[in-house]
């Protein structure tokens, strides 16, 4: 992959604690040069700025596709797009929360109308106010599978505010992984001069070493 929000956030708290490189980061990946910086253990990654075009695939489509009504799709004023701040994927705003919930998408509609060329995705959310639910869908080994977490589909969250011309600055908490009983909650900044921050606390969970 040329860019994912976790790993990003993780390696930086690694190098950090291995190379006692401090509080403020660069990674090289594919996707380019990503600065990360922390606050204790909350760490901030800086997306790269977003690229963004229409779907093909109309509202009934999309709605269709996620096993939900044409209504449950937000409307004129918040579009689905192609997002790509490091990775491509499909954006798609719904109208509420209970719209998010209640998705469930096929896995072959979602290869039809959410394939880029390279990998098949949608990214759906809802907003109340400052809080953000979200959920992200992908096909695997011919099977749907949910994603917990996406870092880089919450980056892309804020490329799509930039796309649509939200006022600045944005700083929402984004909530997901709430379906597959995993919460995961990040959260997403969209500054004034259009950068786009994603946060999220790292825990280590276990270390060890590794002799060749």
């Amino acid at each position: 992959m040329p860019f994912a929000g976790h790993p990003t956030l993780g390696s930086a708290h690694v190098v950090r604690d291995v190379a006692s490189a401090g509080d403020a980061i660069t990674l090289e990946m594919r996707a380019g040069v990503i600065p990360v910086s922390a606050n204790g253990d909350v760490w901030t990654l800086q997306a790269n700025a977003p690229r963004h075009r229409a779907p093909l695939a109309s509202h009934a489509d999309l709605a269709a596709m996620l096993g939900l009504v044409e209504r449950d799709v937000a409307g004129v004023n918040s579009p689905p797009l192609w997002v790509n701040t490091g990775v491509e994927q499909l954006v798609i705003p719904l109208a509420t929360f209970d719209a998010v919930r209640r998705a469930a998408p096929r896995a072959d509609a979602l290869l039809a109308h959410g394939h880029d060329e390279q990998r098949a995705m949608a990214y759906v959310f809802a907003r109340e106010e400052q809080r953000v639910l979200a959920r992200f869908f992908f096909p695997q080994y011919g099977s749907l599978v949910e994603d917990p977490g996406t870092g880089s589909a919450c980056a892309n969250l804020g490329g799509w505010l930039l796309a649509t011309g939200a006022p600045l600055p944005q700083q929402l908490s984004i909530d997901q992984g709430e379906a597959v009983g995993r919460p995961c909650r990040l959260g997403l900044e969209v500054t004034g001069d259009r950068r786009i921050l994603v946060s999220g606390r790292v825990v280590e969970l276990g270390r060890g070493t590794v002799t060749l």
